[in-house]
């Protein structure tokens, strides 16, 4: 674990978020329903309060990108992430996902192009991940500089690396959680940013 000092300075001087889909931005559970039609859809359930972190963190300029191996339902979300007016505007990045390209070279190689493209280091980055599939992008981002964060869900493997456990499981609260510290770190005031 970090100490105070150095976590609160990079809650502050971080610009690039990355996380992970399924126990991080999602719960980890997931349903199939079956349509009227007969088709079957899979439902992932998230808190909408990780949403509104997510919106606050972007406000600040701090650029997002989902590093995962699935598409759905996150390519669809991501979609209408960056249909709100403030990415429309330029205000705000759109948020980047990473699903199949996954498979070519791992987490790694994805995030790394990912960074070439932001113009970030893994050391202006910090990385919310729960489980093995994370292991290798946060220890290369830790060897780099960045900063490593597990909900509360995680697994051994990854809190064992963590520079922050929070208190919020994924896809409940985890992100609004961080979000809520990093405003704090920064001294801004969450009613002072759009609640888009």
């Amino acid at each position: 674990m970090e100490n105070q000092t150095n976590m609160q300075q990079k809650l502050r001087e971080f610009k690039g978020l990355i996380l992970d889909a399924d126990g991080v931005w999602f719960t980890g559970h997931e349903e199939r329903a079956v349509l009227p039609d007969g088709s079957v859809v899979i439902v992932k359930k998230r808190h909408f309060h990780d949403g509104q972190g997510l919106s606050f963190l972007r406000a600040l300029g701090i650029k997002v990108v989902f590093a995962t191996g699935e598409g759905e339902p996150l390519g669809s979300i991501v979609d209408k992430i960056n249909k709100i007016p403030s990415v429309a505007s330029g205000e705000w990045a759109p948020v980047a996902l990473f699903t199949g390209e996954l498979k070519k070279g791992g987490k790694v190689a994805s995030l790394q192009a990912w960074m070439q493209r932001e113009n970030l280091s893994w050391s202006d980055c910090v990385y919310i991940g729960d489980d093995r599939t994370d292991l290798e992008a946060m220890i290369e981002l830790k060897k780099n500089g960045g900063f490593a964060v597990a909900p509360a869900n995680a697994r051994r493997v990854i809190t064992k690396i963590a520079d922050l456990v929070l208190k919020e499981k994924g896809g409940e609260g985890a992100i609004r959680e961080f979000a809520e510290m990093v405003l704090d770190a920064r001294g801004i005031d969450e009613a002072t940013l759009p609640a888009a």
